[in-house]
């Protein structure tokens, strides 16, 4: 599947325009981040040039299990999605029994933002925080304090 005729703008682009105007990275995260930075500054773009107020993001049957409904004639917001692709292989190439496996990225309109829906209230949902205990866990890896100290010599 390739780009929808809206054309979502190029990567390059986008971090260009995201890293020269003040805001823009930490607006767009604050919003959407639950998504890719890519993707994140996608979204933030065709909210911007549709006149679209930020907000929390997800697909239509996501806003119909939160009560809410996407109004009649908005557009969808495109996003990059990874899609993993089993090829079956070739009976020519006796050494691989298993078939190949690879990622495709493809452009897909399934997203609204809250300004482009109605319906029940929803609660806020915080923006996680970065803690160093729950990365070095999960990175396994301990910290311990320094203490050598190695005496340079001066070179005259």
């Amino acid at each position: 599947m390739t780009a929808p005729s809206s054309n979502p703008a190029a990567f390059a682009d986008l971090l260009a325009r995201a890293v020269s105007e003040p805001g823009v990275i930490s607006e767009a995260y604050r919003q959407f981040h639950h998504y890719s930075i890519g993707n994140q500054l996608l979204a933030w773009s065709q909210c911007l040039e549709r006149g679209i107020q930020l907000g929390p993001m997800a697909t239509y049957p996501r806003w119909r299990e939160l009560g809410r409904y996407v109004r009649k004639g908005e557009k969808a917001l495109t996003l990059c999605q990874p899609v993993t692709v089993k090829r079956p292989a070739d009976a020519a190439d006796d050494q691989a029994n298993e078939p190949d496996v690879f990622v495709r990225f493809v452009y897909r309109p399934h997203w609204f933002v809250l300004a482009q829906t109605d319906g029940a209230e929803i609660p806020s949902t915080p923006i996680p925080t970065w803690d160093v205990g729950p990365a070095l866990a999960a990175l396994d890896v301990t910290e311990i304090p320094f203490d050598a100290l190695v005496p340079w010599k001066r070179i005259l």
